[in-house]
């Protein structure tokens, strides 16, 4: 049991690596981003118009550009936005700093078919 989650861990340590840096690093918001809103675009580098959302959500589906979401980017007031795989808060789920965005969501496999489910907010 150990190793699988050691494993899991490094595979998910891993993808993120490749999302092209943008992890981590405060970046200027898109512009169709408005203050205050997690914003999911389907398709990448933030391109075809921002699905924003200002609160949690236990079901992303019902939104479009969240079920075939490519790159996403908090531009939330202060929080982090954590980002689940499965409705209702479940599954695998990835935190994303206010002024930070994935570009290309495609390395992430948890995303890349199914889009994010669910989202919700923690202000720390």
């Amino acid at each position: 049991m150990r190793m699988r989650v050691l494993l899991a861990t490094a595979g998910l340590m891993a993808s993120l690596a490749t999302v092209g840096g943008a992890v981590g690093q405060a970046q200027a918001a898109p512009s169709d981003c408005a203050r205050k809103y997690l914003c999911a675009y389907p398709q990448t580098n933030y391109r075809g118009g921002a699905g924003p959302v200002g609160d949690s959500n236990p079901d992303l589906r019902r939104y479009p550009k969240f079920r075939h979401v490519q790159s996403i980017f908090n531009n939330g007031a202060s929080c982090t936005a954590l980002l689940w795989s499965k409705p209702g808060y479940g599954g695998v789920r990835h935190a994303l700093s206010r002024g930070d965005g994935y570009p290309n969501l495609d390395h992430i496999p948890e995303y890349r078919t199914t889009g994010i489910q669910s989202n919700s907010w923690s202000c720390l």
